[in-house]
């Protein structure tokens, strides 16, 4: 009988078990009957003897081992996937296209809504007579905001005109200035500098202004 067979016959049975049930109808006890040792005498060496015993006890340590090694090159890499692929999910080519299509969606809904928020400032700017082609700067994220700009915008002006009317009553003579690197920072200085600045300067500040 071979040291792999032996070792393979006793490798499930504890420290504490009975080897006698599993030995008895073996090859390697009718070997050993043959050979003129007998199952008993096999058993009372192992009892006996703490070299032998210790030997077999190696020889099965070095079996378990090598099984166990065995078992993690078969296993363990699949088992590492496995736990990688639960912490670190692949997402799901439906879900990719799916968030696609949201964002696609989301996009479609803003460009609405602005298109929406810019007709609304066009027909409030014309009825207050206000410079239309300020309207894209005044544009917010909801009819709030965009309603609350063209507020500002028609309080800048309507300020503005009252300082013109109240100078041409006094019969002053007004000269613009010729300085167009105005320093504005605040609704009132755009009143003070308007008549120095193109439309699309005014609405360059205003939109600055307050933020």
């Amino acid at each position: 009988m071979l040291k792999k067979e032996l070792l393979k016959l006793i490798e499930k049975i504890e420290d504490e078990g009975s080897i006698d049930e599993v030995l008895s109808g073996s090859d390697f006890a009718k070997s050993l009957l043959n050979s003129g040792l007998t199952l008993d005498a096999f058993k009372e060496k192992l009892k006996a003897d703490k070299d032998f015993k210790a030997f077999l006890d190696s020889e099965k340590d070095k079996h378990s081992s090598k099984s166990l090694e065995t078992w993690k090159q078969n296993n363990l890499e699949k088992l590492l996937d496995e736990e990688v692929k639960k912490r670190f999910p692949e997402q799901d080519p439906k879900d990719t296209e799916l968030a696609k299509l949201k964002a696609e969606i989301d996009k479609m809904q803003k460009e609405s809504l602005r298109k929406d928020l810019t007709n609304k400032a066009i027909k409030i700017a014309t009825d207050k007579k206000l410079p239309v082609d300020l309207v894209d700067f005044l544009i917010g994220q909801d009819e709030e905001t965009t309603t609350k700009n063209l507020e500002k915008l028609e309080s800048v002006f309507g300020t503005h005109v009252e300082s013109l009317v109240q100078e041409r009553l006094k019969g002053n003579s007004y000269t613009p200035p010729t300085n167009t690197n105005t320093n504005t920072t605040t609704y009132e200085d755009l009143v003070k500098n308007a008549d120095n600045m193109t439309s699309a300067q005014v609405a360059e500040m205003f939109s600055k202004i307050g933020k």
